[in-house]
């Protein structure tokens, strides 16, 4: 047996370097993320020989001063932090020490820099992680340009495993589109052998993100995109979910999740984007989404791994309820915007063969009669594969079981025309007709109705705590998150429909009515928003009409059969013949 003994400097040096530095794609990443800490603004990348031969990064940003050039390529010497609380409250892509280190040990590099406050430029270089370095004076603007050649000459077993030259590249490409699409306000300049292959202009304005998206991945159609943008409480959720049809079937599946703006392989949040896509759509192979989530930085550890690839969430099923009901609710709201492709394909693939979205939809409504289809048809447009709508044509041309929409009349109503018959019917009643339809069909599938972010304290006595303990589950059905403590409680979400009601009055009816029923059924609480709910005085648009209109097929078609009183009122046209009658 052989004894133990310590390892030399260089050889522990590249052990460790091999954690973080794995292929050329790894440089790339590591001196991105330095040039983003160091706050530049411009960033050239260049490569040769897929960065096998030379990569070289060059910013704009602050820059090094003289004296620390070598600390910056010793291994654990960082100016990210300082003390052992730092670890809690990192806002930096850097902190380990690692990467200049790491880079050195692998290749021959030289570091140039010019600080701020210097007037003169200097270099170092090293090959390996040698003791002999060079330190000279050179020409340079602000900020600092790394060059690193002949990767992996001192470990030829690494180059082994690199499978090809195109390969490599790719990866490079990729690392950089990942860094592109969450740093909007950098210029990133990007050569392949001195010619350029790419370039991302910064955006100053947050409108203009997408923008950074196609530029980014242009086969994506914007389409077929969809902006997601929610908070709760000191956490925002943004980003984009972006639909099959937008996509080439060549075209691998987008799914980049960022934390605080760092890239992260994170299981928990594509869980939750994917179990929301399967409660719309039914399936998730076809999810695709760009997603940025934002919180403090205590609430997450991104000391995992050496690559700073990986998080930890200290209140991970924080996280995940609210990006699943954020995806969830995002999807719901696009439900008239966004139609079934999958499902009229499908069905309708021996009547049309044209792919024109806009004339394929016209017929083949059209051409949908028995009620079996139509009712197949308004749970799609509901709750299925979703593509976007871009015709007023379409919907105008929409005839529904009982009528026809023409116009929106007054702000509140809507004219419809069926069998000779005009009508004026309530969109605002109907509105609150079908919340109370949809919130009974939640309750029977026992589905957690579409909710949102709702502060509200309420201190309660220890008879009122009881019944509350005794019903937190009932409550949690309705959409009614809250924590419970001895003398009061926290309410942290309610049902989207309660959004634009007077929400300290009637919550504190609400809770009221609970603590005075003591023990509550399902039909009680149905039975309480039946009642109590205001009807919204909101403007409508054609669009509003159609989407209200598509969820009454399908919700509760059967109203119309005996329309309450202030819902639907017939036209007396032969009255208005008589006056005008020649």
């Amino acid at each position: 047996m052989q004894p133990i003994r310590m390892l030399s400097s260089s050889l522990s040096s590249q052990i460790s370097a091999g954690e973080v530095i794995e292929r050329p794609s790894s440089v790339i990443k590591e001196l991105l993320e330095n040039s983003i800490d160091a706050q530049a603004k411009n960033i050239d990348i260049s490569v040769e020989r897929s960065g096998l031969n030379s990569i070289t990064v060059k910013d704009d940003g602050f820059g090094i001063e003289k004296d620390q050039l070598l600390l910056a390529i010793s291994r654990h010497a960082t100016s990210k932090i300082n003390r052992l609380s730092d670890l809690d409250n990192i806002n930096t892509f850097g902190f380990r020490g690692e990467a200049l280190a790491s880079i050195r040990a692998v290749s021959r590099m030289k570091l140039i820099s010019c600080s701020q406050n210097s007037n003169i430029a200097w270099s170092i270089y090293s090959e390996g992680f040698s003791n002999h370095t060079l330190l000279q004076p050179i020409a340079h603007p602000i900020g600092t340009s790394i060059i690193v050649d002949n990767l992996f000459y001192n470990i030829p077993v690494r180059l082994k495993f690199i499978k090809n030259e195109r390969s490599e590249f790719l990866k490079i490409d990729e690392t950089i589109k990942k860094i592109a699409l969450s740093n909007f306000g950098i210029n990133i300049f990007f050569k392949k052998d001195k010619k350029l292959f790419v370039s991302y202009k910064a955006i100053t304005k947050n409108n203009n993100k997408i923008h950074r998206l196609k530029t980014v991945f242009n086969q994506i159609d914007l389409n077929y995109v969809l902006e997601i943008k929610e908070k709760m409480h000191n956490i925002t959720l943004f980003g984009w979910l972006i639909f099959p049809s937008s996509l080439s079937s060549t075209f691998k599946k987008i799914q980049y999740c960022y934390v605080n703006n760092r890239f992260v392989y994170n299981n928990l949040i594509k869980s939750a984007v994917f179990n929301s896509f399967y409660e719309i759509i039914g399936n998730k192979r076809s999810t695709s989404f760009i997603l940025y989530l934002t919180l403090p930085s205590n609430e997450i550890d991104i000391n995992i791994h050496p690559t700073k690839n990986e998080i930890k969430f200290h209140k991970s099923n924080i996280i995940y309820f609210f990006v699943y009901q954020s995806i969830l609710s995002s999807l719901k709201k696009c439900k008239i915007k966004y139609i079934s492709n999958n499902f009229f394909l499908k069905t309708h693939s021996n009547k049309c063969k044209n792919n024109n979205s806009d004339s394929l939809n016209t017929k083949l409504v059209s051409q949908i009669h028995s009620k079996y289809e139509k009712k197949d048809l308004y749970k799609n447009v509901i709750s299925t594969d979703l593509f976007k709508i871009n015709s007023q044509r379409f919907l105008k041309e929409y005839f529904f079981s009982f009528g026809k929409l023409l116009i929106v009349f007054q702000k509140y109503y809507g004219l419809m025309y069926y069998s000779n018959t005009f009508s004026l019917i309530s969109f605002p009643l109907a509105k609150k007709i079908v919340e109370q339809y949809k919130l009974r069909s939640a309750i029977k599938n026992n589905m957690i109705p579409e909710i949102f972010s709702y502060n509200f304290l309420y201190f309660i006595t220890f008879k009122q705590n009881k019944i509350l303990s005794n019903n937190l589950k009932l409550l949690l059905k309705f959409g009614f998150n809250l924590i419970l403590k001895e003398k009061y409680f926290f309410l942290k979400t309610i049902p989207i429909f309660l959004k634009n009601q007077n929400l300290d009055v009637l919550l504190s009816s609400f809770f009221s009515f609970i603590f005075f029923k003591k023990k509550i059924y399902i039909k009680d609480i149905i039975k309480w928003f039946d009642t109590t709910i205001l009807i919204e005085k909101n403007s409508w648009n054609y669009e509003d009409g159609i989407s209200i209109l598509l969820e009454i097929e399908y919700f509760c078609p059967s109203i119309f059969k005996k329309p309450p009183l202030k819902l639907l009122q017939k036209i007396n046209v032969d009255e208005v013949l008589c006056i005008l009658k020649v």
